[in-house]
């Protein structure tokens, strides 16, 4: 909403002239706001280094029970009286065998965009498929995806159900998917975080946008292990980051009484600071318990 209102002001200050000085100053600021930051023009890949690792569990895995739920919240939903459990999507995903956790997201902060090497991730398509959000980058199909900030999202229903896509956060709207295989796009011109949800009574979808102007992003595979590469020398916070599966509130349909959005409880995100000297490789690790995740 805030681009929104700087929009407004810029158009405003233009419309009125912006003749005296402070109206300029404040239309330039606004402006200003609004262009994408100068990405890669220093990068030096003669001297990038890799942060290698792994994001592991440590204890014993929690149990996480699944939602018993109809598809909808209406009447109609409870008038078919057909019910299915689904699963709690921020159930961490734990390999027995290694103890490592698939799709934490590790990434860094403290990154100058014009040393950054350029942007080289593959584009998002946020997929409603069987009443799960299923977020497409490349190869990769999890519940998270990494945009470059000011490129746009294709969203799509891959199923003949109603959908209304909800997105809160870093971006704000709501996108009805009344019929399959209609894709519909919208930019994300600011950094942060994208929480993807329904706002169609599966309250269950949830999916994630992580918005910046510098690609250091990466999922963990199957055996929890990660890969930054081509990372300019420097000191970076390095971050884990994994949704949390309790829940903090929810709400009901007042005629229904089903439950038709949740609230969970905030992500756990650990850090460690990270110096990475030219052309080194960094290796590093997270470890991830039961207890960080504690309501």
């Amino acid at each position: 909403m805030q681009e929104w209102k700087q929009v407004a002001l810029l158009l405003g200050l233009l419309a009125l002239g912006g003749c005296d000085e402070e109206s300029s100053a404040v239309a330039g600021a606004a402006a200003a706001q609004l262009q994408p930051r100068a990405v890669a023009q220093d990068f030096d890949a003669s001297t990038a280094g890799s942060i290698r690792g792994r994001v592991v569990w440590k204890g014993d895995l929690p149990v996480v029970v699944t939602f018993h739920a109809p598809t909808g919240a209406g009447a109609e939903a409870v008038a078919q009286r057909v019910w299915s459990d689904w699963p709690n999507p921020h159930a961490p995903a734990v390999d027995r065998a290694t103890n490592g956790i698939a799709n934490a997201v590790v990434f860094l902060r403290g990154v100058n965009p014009r040393q950054a090497r350029p942007w080289d991730l593959p584009p998002v398509v946020v997929e409603q498929r069987d009443y799960v959000c299923h977020i497409r980058q490349g190869e990769s199909d999890s519940p998270v995806g990494f945009v470059r900030r000011g490129e746009a999202i294709q969203m799509v229903s891959r199923q003949p159900a109603f959908h209304l896509l909800h997105a809160h956060g870093a971006a704000y709207f709501s996108l009805a998917f009344p019929d399959p295989e209609r894709p519909l796009s919208r930019r994300l011109p600011r950094s942060g975080l994208v929480e993807l949800t329904s706002a169609a009574g599966y309250f269950w979808m949830r999916g994630y946008l992580f918005v910046d102007d510098q690609p250091y992003f990466a999922r963990t595979d199957c055996t929890g292990r990660f890969r930054l590469d081509a990372v300019p020398p420097g000191n970076y916070e390095l971050v884990c980051w994994l949704p949390n599966w309790h829940i903090a509130k929810h709400e009901r349909d007042p005629e229904t009484a089903l439950i038709t959005r949740i609230v969970f409880q905030p992500p756990v995100e650990l850090s460690q600071p990270l110096a990475l000297r030219p052309t080194a490789t960094v290796e590093a690790s997270f470890t991830l318990s039961a207890d960080l995740f504690a309501p």
